[in-house]
Formats: C-alpha cells, sequence, structure tokens
C-alpha cells in the first residue's frame, strides 16, 4: 500500500503497523517512541485541533488518519498529484 501524508512524503508499507513505522521514522524527534507511543503522541497533537483519531491498534490508527484528511492512499495506476507520474504497486 502507498500513503500520502499532508506533507508530501509517500509512505510504502505492507501493513497498517508498517505505517505506522515509516510515519515514526520520517517524524522529527519521535523516532526514539515506541509504535504505540508515537500513536498516542500524534493522536493528542490532533486532538488538541479537535480531530479524535483511536490508537487502539494499527489498523484502526491509520484509518482515522485516513478519515481525518491525514493521509490518503495512493491508488494503483493512478497519476500522483505530486509528480504526475503513474504509480505502480
Amino acid at each position: 500500500m502507498r500513503y500520502r501524508t499532508n506533507d508530501g512524503l509517500l509512505i510504502e508499507a505492507e501493513t497498517s503497523l508498517d505505517t505506522v513505522r515509516r510515519l515514526r521514522e520520517a517524524s522529527s524527534g519521535e523516532q526514539d517512541l515506541s509504535d504505540q507511543a508515537f500513536m498516542e503522541a500524534v493522536a493528542d497533537r490532533m486532538y488538541q485541533s479537535g480531530i479524535h483519531v483511536s490508537t487502539v491498534n494499527p489498523d484502526i490508527f491509520v484509518a482515522g488518519l485516513l478519515i481525518a484528511g491525514l493521509l490518503t492512499r495512493e491508488i494503483e495506476g493512478a497519476r500522483s498529484n505530486e509528480t504526475g507520474e503513474e504509480i505502480d504497486n
């Protein structure tokens, strides 16, 4: 699966847990957190903006990011908004 953050970062991952880990690795200052602590830190920041995302598990967390519009799924064979290049999965 491929996801794109609002900042334009492309995340490629096999599972929701992989997605959380890639997001954590790309986050400045939060690489040393556990996956759960990272999800909770992100959820806390989002909650302060009025957005609720559950941290029960990575699947629900990623779904919440998608619903909130903070993460978008790149569709196979679609053209990327960033580069105009076709995306292969």
